[in-house]
């Protein structure tokens, strides 16, 4: 199939045209009388920018809707083939590949581990990759998103620093639109895992968000009014490394007491094997067979599971430093919604309810009242979906 938008369908085609497809793209099926409620637009002009969309294959019609007592309207949604995308996820240790129509639905994919290689064999790996799916993609591809670890300077489509690779200040849009001519897009991970919830999880209905993702770090996106907000030079969200305690251990950006350095896995597995190392016993020490190096977030789950005291109070201490960056972050946003996501969800039986009776009593009662703590649902497939949508949003 023909590519239909080798640029921005908005400079393209239009506003009106671009507002309508994107409506019909995340609220469809959709009938033309419900576009018009959604767009403010007449029906008539609705009407034949529908029409028109249908003749050039970008939309079809569905399937009939139930009436309301008239006649039953026609349903619009997107034309899966009108469209194909590509999304690259650099993850701790694997590269993902996956390509996708335009409802989202995943054509191919590949999976090559990146343990071990260097910064440059990293982006040899990625080139490689992109040049194969591309060549075996059946339509042309209309955009690329890649989601990498760390800040980015997402206008630019920079990687600042990815940890996981040693990445500095990488032009990764640059580089990949000069190879492959494609409209590409670089966004930071959390901020894509938060967006894929905003649009299909946990945050769907709500304009106002804290995303925390909590792993070996603490990273944060922040939704106001329905829209990431990045902050003046795109480093907003670095929630991790507020100060929560100024006589605490030492975090991983050289301050003291962050978030990150109390509340995280990371914190979880130090504080731990300090505790073993002090002398209390714990079948962690025996799952770990006696190398307190190897301990994981995973077998600390696993003993607070078999009634392991020791794996239950360290879940029940981090469940505190939890409920008090909440706090901090109730009293300074007063969101509708802060969603939880990241491995630390695995542990949430042990450390729920403390966390939220800590927040509670320290953040200000109607701030309180009016947000809700949850957990994230849609785990990986959240970064997916989110780094999906962003492309599609910056080409349609």
């Amino acid at each position: 199939m023909e590519n239909l938008i080798p640029v921005s369908y908005k400079l393209l085609k239009g506003m009106n045209e671009s507002l309508i497809l994107n409506i019909i793209r995340k609220m469809g099926p959709i009938s033309r009388a419900d576009i018009a409620k959604e767009t403010n637009l007449t029906p008539p002009t609705v009407t034949n920018i529908v029409n028109k969309l249908i003749e050039e294959r970008v939309v079809v019609e569905y399937k009939v809707g139930e009436s309301n007592g008239g006649r039953p309207p026609v349903l619009i949604k997107i034309n899966p083939e009108f469209m194909t995308i590509i999304i690259v996820h650099i993850s701790t240790n694997n590269l993902h590949e996956y390509t996708l129509d335009a409802e989202l639905n995943r054509k191919n994919g590949q999976k090559h581990s990146i343990k071990g290689l260097k910064e440059e064999e990293v982006l040899e790996l990625l080139m490689s990759t992109l040049d194969k799916a591309i060549k075996e993609s059946s339509a042309n591809v209309s955009g690329i998103g890649i989601v990498v670890r760390g800040p980015v300077k997402t206008k630019e489509g920079i990687s600042v620093f990815a940890p996981n690779i040693g990445w500095r200040n990488v032009p990764l849009k640059a580089l990949v639109e000069e190879k492959f001519g494609i409209p590409t897009y670089v966004m930071n991970d959390v901020r894509a895992m938060a967006w894929g919830e905003f649009q299909m999880g946990k945050a769907k209905d709500v304009e106002n968000m804290i995303f925390l993702k909590v792993g070996y770090g603490i990273g944060s996106a922040i939704v106001i009014n329905g829209k990431l907000y990045t902050g003046i030079n795109d480093s907003a969200g670095e929630i991790g490394h507020t100060t929560i305690d100024v006589a605490g251990p030492q975090c991983s950006c050289g301050n003291y007491g962050c978030f990150e350095a109390l509340a995280s896995e990371r914190a979880l597995v130090n504080l731990v094997v300090k505790s073993i190392k002090e002398g209390n016993d714990s079948i962690v020490y025996q799952m770990a067979e006696g190398m307190l190096e190897s301990v994981t977030p995973e077998m600390i789950y696993e003993a607070a599971k078999m009634n392991d005291v020791l794996a239950i109070n360290a879940l029940n201490t981090i469940g505190r430093y939890l409920g008090i960056g909440i706090a901090n972050i109730i009293n300074s946003f007063n969101p509708e919604l802060i969603l939880i996501g990241g491995g630390i969800v695995q542990g949430r039986e042990f450390f729920e309810d403390i966390m939220r009776e800590t927040a509670k009593r320290k953040a200000f009662e109607n701030s309180y009242s009016a947000c809700r703590i949850d957990f994230a649902e849609l785990v990986d497939n959240a970064t997916l979906i989110g780094a999906a949508n962003m492309v599609m949003d910056e080409v349609l």
